[in-house]
C-alpha cells in the first residue's frame, strides 16, 4: 500500500511507535485496530508496518555498516572508508550509486507490498519493470538485489494466479447472471416433468391395482363353474319335467315357464363395480351356460307358440299371447 493511502492520523501514529526503531506485538494490535475503525484492510496496513520495520532496519544496517567501512552497490562487498574503488568487483564507488540503489530498493519494495495486498497490480507492475530492469543491468551482482528481484518474481507469478483465478470466478458469476432465466425456466421445466412423472406412475399404480381386481374376480368365477354346472343342470330337469303342452294345459305350462329363471351367479354385489377395458367383467362360462338354458326354454315356449296360434284367432293372438313368448326369448315362426 502507498505512502500516500495511509491517512495522515494513522501515519502520525506509526511513525511515533517506530522512533525506537521496534514495532512491539501490542503496538502493531492498536495500529491495526485503529486502521479497522478507519475502515481500512486489516493485512494492507500489516504489510505496511512489515515495509517500514524492513526500511528501519536496513537504515540500521547501513549505518552499521558506515561505521565499519561502505558497501559496494554493484557487488555488495565491504569498501574501506577512505577508498572510492571496490576492491572486489573494481567499480568505482559514487554517491550517485549508493542514492540510486537506495532508490532502487525503495521502489520495489513498496512494489512488493502492492503486489502482495492485490491492489493497484497494473501500476505495481509497471514499477516492477522499470527498477528491476535497472536493477538488474547497474547492480545485479549484488546479493541483496539478487534476493529482493527473486521475492519479487514470485509474488508476481503468485499475483497473476490469483488474477487469472479471480478473473474466471467473474466469469463463472456473469455467465450464471446473464443466463439466469434460462435456469429459472429449467428448474421449472423439470419439476414440471417430475409432477407428471408422478402423475403417470399414480396412474400406472392405478391400473395395476384394477388389473389385479380384475384377475382375482376371475378366479373367483373359475370357482363359481360347479354351481353354474348344478343350476343349469337343474333348470334343465324342471324344463324337461314340464308336461307336453296342449290345448287345456297351455295356460298353466306357460306360468310354469315363466317361474323357471336363470340367477345370475357372477353378477353379485361389488363383482359387477370391477371394471376391464371400460366394461365390466363378465363370466364367460357362466354366459355359455345360460345360452344353452336359453335355448331348452325357447323350444319350449316354441311348443306353447303354437298352441296359442290355434287357440286364437290372428288378433286374439297377438293380445293374448304372454311376454314370455317375445321377452326375452325372441321367438319367431
Amino acid at each position: 500500500m502507498a505512502k500516500q493511502l495511509i491517512p495522515e492520523e494513522l501515519d502520525q501514529l506509526i511513525q511515533e511507535y517506530l522512533t525506537d526503531g521496534v514495532l512491539t506485538d501490542k503496538e502493531r494490535s492498536v495500529i491495526l485496530k485503529k486502521a479497522e475503525g478507519m475502515g481500512l484492510d486489516r493485512d494492507e496496513i500489516d504489510l505496511y508496518l512489515d515495509a517500514q520495520v524492513q526500511k528501519i532496519d536496513q537504515a540500521t544496517d547501513a549505518a552499521a555498516r558506515r561505521q565499519k567501512g561502505k558497501t559496494c552497490p554493484y557487488c555488495g562487498g565491504s569498501v574501506p572508508q577512505l577508498t572510492d574503488k571496490c576492491p572486489h568487483c573494481g567499480e568505482n564507488i559514487t554517491a550517485q550509486a549508493s542514492e540510486e540503489l537506495q532508490e532502487i530498493f525503495d521502489n520495489l519494495e513498496e512494489a512488493l507490498v502492492d503486489l502482495k495486498s492485490g491492489k493497484e497490480l497494473d501500476r505495481s507492475k509497471a514499477t516492477v519493470e522499470r527498477y528491476a530492469r535497472k536493477a538488474k543491468m547497474y547492480y545485479g551482482s549484488n546479493p541483496k538485489v539478487q534476493k529482493l528481484l527473486l521475492e519479487i518474481e514470485n509474488e508476481t507469478i503468485e499475483s497473476a494466479k490469483r488474477v487469472k483465478a479471480d478473473a474466471r470466478k467473474n466469469a463463472i458469476l456473469q455467465y450464471v447472471l446473464n443466463h439466469i432465466k434460462f435456469f429459472i425456466w429449467l428448474f421449472v421445466i423439470l419439476i414440471a416433468l417430475l409432477s407428471i412423472k408422478m402423475c403417470v406412475n399414480c396412474a400406472d399404480e392405478n391400473r395395476r391395482e384394477s388389473k389385479q381386481k380384475v384377475n382375482e374376480l376371475r378366479e373367483s368365477y373359475v370357482l363359481d363353474k360347479p354351481k353354474i354346472d348344478e343350476q343349469l343342470d337343474q333348470l334343465t330337469k324342471k324344463i324337461d319335467n314340464l308336461e307336453k303342452p296342449n290345448k287345456n294345459n297351455y295356460e298353466l305350462m306357460t306360468r310354469e315357464l315363466q317361474k323357471i329363471e336363470w340367477n345370475n351367479i357372477s353378477r353379485d354385489g361389488d363383482k359387477e363395480d370391477v371394471w376391464d377395458n371400460g366394461h365390466p367383467v363378465s363370466n364367460e362360462y357362466e354366459e355359455e351356460q345360460k345360452a344353452k338354458f336359453v335355448e331348452l326354454k325357447r323350444a319350449y315356449a316354441y311348443k306353447l307358440q303354437k298352441i296359442y296360434k290355434a287357440v286364437y284367432s290372428e288378433s286374439d293372438y297377438y293380445k293374448y299371447t304372454p311376454e314370455i313368448i317375445w321377452d326375452p326369448l325372441e321367438i319367431h315362426n
